[in-house]
């Protein structure tokens, strides 16, 4: 076996800089919760980076280092986080530049509306047993799963990414034979490195977004891996015993076509509009392009640590939905004396791919933002905030209309919250106007005082227009489809201008 090459951060340096950062960093970086020791018994850390006094944060959760070959994500993580909490704390713009690609730059102002509105989760390595042995002269540089001994056999190791309790019975793109590479292990959640993982979302209930970022195939996946989606059956889903054996034949056509996993189609346009900026960003750093696809489209998969993060709130309402994605890093090259090469490419190439990664973090990050909290930031009262929520809730998310407008500040929160953050002018008008729709819309005042004025549409309709000139050509049609929808609520009360459905829709 070749080794692993050099210049990647040992088990113990990755520690090691967790450490630096919560010491360097204090007002900003802090310690998680305590995680479980892996099999070995090594130490499994993790950092949350949150500054400003909010409260009431979304929480982002991002983990690498599941397959102990794919040596580049820790390190991603690593230096994702160092030059994040740099940027922050002394007020710098945080660029990401090759000379391959035209280089991608978020502003200070950005920067500090994501530390002081978001609790950024970061758990660089969750396999240490893994990567040690991938990095240890006598071991395995093709090392996948963690170092488990397994009774009765003589392979050791579970897969990580195949251990977790989503369609974890039903053998799809799983083994239950100890010596294969996608081991599923005894039971879900069988091992420590799964069950830390678990922990964190338990521990946080504010995460609502999550990232594992594998290697190597330059692909950006979102739900669900065992199906092709649909979003029009709610009932046919992983939960529904009906459909086992059904499930896991991607691409067959109708009427053969027996199972497709449900999925809302608004949190299906989140996935592609965000994994569209994600793309985008990586691409205008160094110029290579990825796919942005379901996961399934890579081969079909259950017990992944994407998919049981995203099914918690199905299988349990209570539990905040937590949209997750995988992020697949640099493609391996065809030859098969270089297999590794994607996993563990020349440390020159990996920081390039830690610089493209980056970007599509961000991204990531910035589409995480609650569009109006942003908006509103330093304008709006907390009562006012929880006026709009209301709203939203109890009679916005019912309507056709009031599904339009959402999804303009869900599909597009990334583009809107880059654009406000940079145009403080234009952010002040947007907050002015949703403060003068929330004295209409809220549902604590007379029936008679809530009616959509024609001066209050007409402005709003003035102000989207002049939103929509400043943004991509699809969040333009977007806006200019609800400014022609709009129009008849003049002179309207609010609930009969809604034409309120019977039906809800599904909210983050």
């Amino acid at each position: 076996m070749a080794p692993a090459p050099i210049g990647y951060l040992s088990v113990k340096g990755i520690s090691d800089a967790l450490q630096y950062l919560r010491s360097t960093y204090p007002a900003i970086c802090y310690s998680t919760a305590a995680l479980n020791a892996s099999i070995e018994g090594r130490a499994i850390n993790a950092i949350r980076i949150a500054g400003g006094q909010r409260s009431d944060r979304r929480g982002i959760l991002l983990i690498a280092g599941v397959h102990a070959r794919e040596l580049i994500n820790p390190d991603l993580l690593i230096r994702f986080a160092l030059r994040l909490c740099y940027a922050y704390t002394h007020n710098k713009d945080l660029i990401f530049k090759l000379p391959e690609g035209s280089g991608k730059t978020y502003s200070a102002s950005l920067v500090k509306a994501l530390v002081e509105n978001l609790d950024l989760f970061i758990l660089p390595l969750v396999n240490p047993d893994g990567r040690a042995w991938v990095q240890d002269p006598a071991g395995d540089f093709m090392w996948r799963k963690n170092r488990r001994v397994n009774p009765g056999s003589s392979c050791k190791g579970v897969d990580i990414n195949r251990n977790f309790d989503f369609l974890w019975s039903s053998g799809i793109g799983t083994s239950s034979n100890p010596c294969s590479d996608i081991y599923k292990g005894s039971a879900p959640f069988s091992e420590p490195e799964t069950q830390n993982v678990r922990r964190l979302l338990d521990t946080y209930p504010n995460i609502g977004y999550f990232v594992d970022i594998h290697s190597a195939s330059e692909l950006i996946l979102y739900p669900w891996g065992d199906d092709d989606n649909q979003t029009t059956d709610p009932n046919m889903n992983f939960r529904n015993p009906a459909y086992n054996g059904k499930r896991g034949n991607p691409g067959v056509d109708p009427p053969n076509k027996q199972y497709r996993e449900y999925i809302p189609k608004a949190d299906l346009d989140w996935f592609i509009a965000t994994g569209n900026r994600m793309r985008d960003a990586i691409a205008t750093v160094r110029g290579r392009t990825y796919t942005v696809q379901q996961s399934v489209g890579l081969y079909p998969t259950t017990a992944t640590t994407d998919d049981y993060a995203y099914s918690r709130h199905f299988v349990d309402a209570t539990k905040r939905k937590v949209r997750g994605v995988t992020l697949e890093t640099e493609r391996m090259t065809s030859s098969l004396s270089e297999w590794g090469y994607g996993f563990q490419p020349p440390y020159a190439e990996a920081l390039k791919v830690m610089e493209e990664v980056s970007a599509a973090l961000m991204e990531y990050c910035i589409a995480s933002l609650c569009a109006t909290e942003t908006i509103t930031s330093g304008i709006a009262r907390g009562a006012e905030l929880a006026q709009m929520r209301a709203f939203r809730d109890q009679q916005l998310a019912q309507s056709p209309l009031g599904q339009q407008w959402l999804g303009l500040f869900n599909n597009y929160a990334g583009e809107l919250n880059t654009l406000m953050v940079q145009n403080d002018a234009l952010r002040v008008q947007m907050a002015q106007m949703l403060l003068r729709l929330n004295q209409v819309t809220r549902m604590d005042q007379e029936p008679t005082l809530r009616v959509f004025e024609p001066e209050l549409i007409h402005d709003l309709n003035q102000l989207l227009q002049t939103i929509a000139t400043q943004g991509s050509p699809e969040m333009q049609q977007q806006i200019e489809a609800l400014r022609q929808a709009i129009l008849p609520l003049q002179g309207q009360p609010v609930p009969q201008g809604l034409e309120l459905s019977a039906q809800p829709a599904v909210l983050s």
